[in-house]
């Protein structure tokens, strides 16, 4: 921001009277949990239909590249291993659409950020945004496969499946996504970009027959996991039954073992950070109940009347995906993004980015801000229903107001833990319920 401007809004103040102290919860959600990741990615490989598709002294391009994913350079590696154990010879291929500023080293980058280098997976990494085109979709967008990929024997895939923050639909994110869009690169992303949410909805499956009669895609390993993110379930599917049956049954799973926030309608939602480790969008859509995308129509489940972001994590490299799904922020926050990153992904997602990256009414310090969205909540203050995270991926703890603490009392998937004192520092910087970072 520009001087003058900061200078402005170190001068604003809505004072409002801030809860004194919140209610500390913890919530429980069905969790499956895989403890061994090693023998259940071999279990899960082992006499599958991919693995099958395999044969001694084939070139096979193992593609991973999601964020978030827990487990993800060990079950990477123990694929490549189990490749190589079969007599192929495997590779990593980043499949991440435009991620890492649409660049191959900045995609290179981005792996190594998620723990996939060459040594956590014991295999070489060949990036590049070349590729490929293999088909076009009737009435719809080119198909593009990465040119390393295409130019090896067979293609294997390793995803998360899990709900869409964008779209819902038979198929959302999962192994068809990574192919039409991860596989194809920063070209392949924008294709099918260009036709929103309706346009994922309608052309994933067939897309996904495309790939499995034009491409050597031999199939995947599909991902699950549970509410508090650790690896639940994994399936080896096929590459017919990519954007098939099968993978939606995953989905459907999936869907059931998200977490979510335990109240129909909250007043104000505080969330510590946003960021590209903990959603594609910042904030998963389906925990705040807001998906804010032109043309398509709101759940509102739950009913969120004000988001306050307070800062943008590290992780996220300065991308603010997402933040214009809150009403308030920090300027704390605003410092931190990165322009270029930013505007690339929102731009190349399209209809999708148009209004996710607006940047909210912005306030000097957490109190400011925090005092914003009660002043425009809707509700007196003593009777603003409260509730603080960290982040929309990580929801067992969460802090809720005093006036919350009959709903908590009435839930058997919640427990109390403590009633903490809300704390802020000279400048105005949160210290409890959790301290917010320097800078």
């Amino acid at each position: 921001m520009n001087a003058q401007l900061v200078e402005q809004i170190s001068n604003l103040r809505f004072p409002a009277h801030l809860p004194e102290s919140l209610l500390e919860i913890e919530q429980d959600f069905p969790a499956p949990r895989l403890d061994d990741i090693p023998t259940a990615v071999r279990a899960a490989l082992a006499g599958s239909k991919p693995m099958q598709r395999i044969r001694p002294g084939m070139r096979v391009a193992v593609g991973a590249g999601s964020r978030g994913i827990t487990n993800l350079p060990v079950i990477v590696r123990t694929v490549v291993e189990e490749i190589r154990a079969a007599g192929a010879d495997p590779f990593v291929f980043p499949a991440m659409g435009s991620h890492g500023g649409a660049t191959a080293p900045g995609q290179i980058e981005m792996l190594a950020s998620l723990g996939v280098t060459p040594a956590s997976v014991g295999a070489e990494i060949l990036a590049t945004m070349e590729v490929k085109l293999i088909g076009q979709l009737p009435d719809g967008p080119p198909l593009y496969q990465d040119a390393n990929a295409a130019a090896a024997d067979a293609t294997f895939l390793v995803n998360r499946i899990k709900p869409h923050t964008d779209f819902h639909g038979p198929i959302e994110s999962g192994l068809a996504k990574m192919a039409v869009i991860g596989m194809g690169k920063d070209t392949g992303a924008q294709a099918i970009h260009l036709y929103g949410g309706r346009g994922f909805i309608r052309f994933l499956a067939p897309a996904a027959r495309i790939y499995a009669a034009n491409t050597n895609l031999v199939g995947g390993l599909a991902l699950l996991e549970n509410a508090f993110g650790e690896t639940a379930e994994m399936h080896a599917l096929d590459v017919t039954e990519i954007g098939a049956a099968p993978e939606t049954a995953l989905l459907e799973k999936a869907r059931s073992l998200m977490p979510r926030l335990p109240f129909a309608a909250i007043d104000i939602l505080v969330i510590k950070e946003i960021g590209k480790n903990f959603s594609g969008t910042g904030m998963d859509t389906n925990v705040v109940g807001r998906i804010m995308i032109p043309r398509t129509p709101e759940t509102h489940q739950p009913d969120v009347a004000v988001i306050a972001v307070l800062n943008i994590s590290e992780e996220s490299h300065g991308n603010a995906a997402g933040i214009g799904l809150g009403n308030v922020t920090t300027l704390r926050a605003v410092n931190r993004i990165d322009w270029t990153a930013t505007y690339t992904n929102s731009v190349t997602s399209g209809i999708f980015g148009m209004q996710r990256v607006g940047i909210p009414i912005t306030m000097a310090d957490d109190r400011r801000a925090l005092e914003v969205a009660l002043r425009c909540c809707g509700e007196p203050p003593e009777q603003a229903r409260w509730v603080w995270i960290n982040n929309t991926s990580k929801l067992r703890r969460l802090w809720v107001s005093p006036n919350l603490r009959a709903a908590v009392a009435a839930n058997p998937h919640l427990r109390l833990v403590a009633e903490t004192p809300l704390q802020f520092d000279a400048q105005g910087r949160l210290l409890s319920p959790w301290a917010m970072p320097e800078e």
